[in-house]
């Protein structure tokens, strides 16, 4: 990845999210009533938003601490933390969110956490909080929440939740037969293949030493489910105080369509779609141009200020610079 390409995808974020929410914005009237009810919310109302906003960083860093100690190895909370902001801003303006997961795996890495090992944590982590919210959302639509969905989104859908069966797939048989999983690396190994070649098998085979010890038992898959609850609950709940503050018709009904929409904001095919989805999601909910601030207001405290805080934060000690650097030399 050039700094040419990340400042290109950088720009494409922008441009489709500003596309997105011009495309869902309400008419005029019914925006002016709505921002006039933002301004009387009071500072108390603001100061819980951004909390429950950081709250999904916090949950993300105790994601791979926690993680990290089912596996037996210490990720620290500094580790943590870079990791995560990593992993958000490259997710988020990246295709498909392919950068993020390496950028996490590379920050940890440069924060003592053995490669093999994070490796195992940002995969392991991934592949479990993915089969979770895909496998609710799914649920949910099956029982007949969220919105009406044509036919261009049901192909996106069954391609990535396909690409997810084949990925948890592989998490399983690599944490529930090593043993089998090791013997053929082993032999891929045993040919001689190129340097590069060489060393993906190697980190491959180390990393699936280490998913075996996902193995260890219900108390540490119930802490990792748990993470992943704490991660979900916190972007939930900022939907749901946000409805409440907009007078939705429903809060009970918030809900699952939380959870639908969280999941659509994961596999929308580009940037700017979760934003034009506002009305078809929301607007039987929220009344009034509400469902527009609504979800302006959630994709501002969650992947707006991720990505700024991507900016301002990594470029410090020159951590930006070297993750792009990294993408460049692999």
């Amino acid at each position: 990845m050039s700094r040419l390409r990340f400042g290109a995808m950088l720009a494409g974020f922008v441009a489709l999210t500003a596309l997105g929410v011009w495309w869902a914005a309400p008419p005029r009237d019914e925006l002016a009533r709505t921002w006039a009810e933002l301004r009387s919310l009071g500072i108390a109302n603001v100061l819980g938003l951004v909390a429950l906003g950081l709250a999904a960083i916090g949950a993300e860093m105790l994601r791979l601490v926690v993680f990290g100690r089912v596996l037996g190895v210490r990720v620290s909370w500094r580790a943590a933390f870079d990791a995560s902001v990593a992993n958000d801003l490259f997710s988020w303006i990246s295709p498909g969110g392919l950068a993020g997961e390496p950028a996490s795996v590379y920050v940890m890495s440069r924060r003592g956490v053995p490669v093999d090992a994070a490796l195992a944590i940002t995969f392991g982590k991934f592949a479990t909080s993915f089969a979770l919210i895909m496998g609710a959302a799914c649920v949910l639509l099956a029982l007949g929440h969220g919105p009406a969905i044509p036919t261009w989104a049901i192909a996106s859908i069954v391609a990535t939740i396909g690409f997810g069966v084949v990925l948890v797939g592989g998490f399983v048989v690599g944490a529930w037969f090593p043993a089998r999983s090791l013997r053929t690396i082993d032999r891929w190994l045993a040919t001689p293949r190129g340097p590069l070649v060489t060393r993906a098998l190697t980190g491959l085979r180390s990393s699936i030493a280490r998913l075996a010890q996902f193995r260890a038992g219900p108390a540490g898959w119930l802490a990792m489910t748990a993470t992943h609850v704490l991660y979900y609950g916190a972007y939930i709940g900022l939907v749901v105080a946000l409805g409440a503050m907009f007078d939705a018709r429903s809060i009970a009904g918030l809900v699952p369509i939380a959870i639908v929409y969280q999941a659509f904001t994961y596999i929308a095919p580009a940037p700017g779609i979760p934003e034009a989805g506002a009305a078809a999601f929301f607007g039987g909910l929220v009344p009034d141009g509400g469902a527009f601030v609504v979800v302006l207001l959630f994709r501002a405290l969650t992947a707006y200020l991720q990505i700024v805080l991507g900016l301002v934060y990594l470029p410090v000690g020159g951590m930006l610079r070297a993750i792009v650097s990294r993408s460049d030399r692999a």
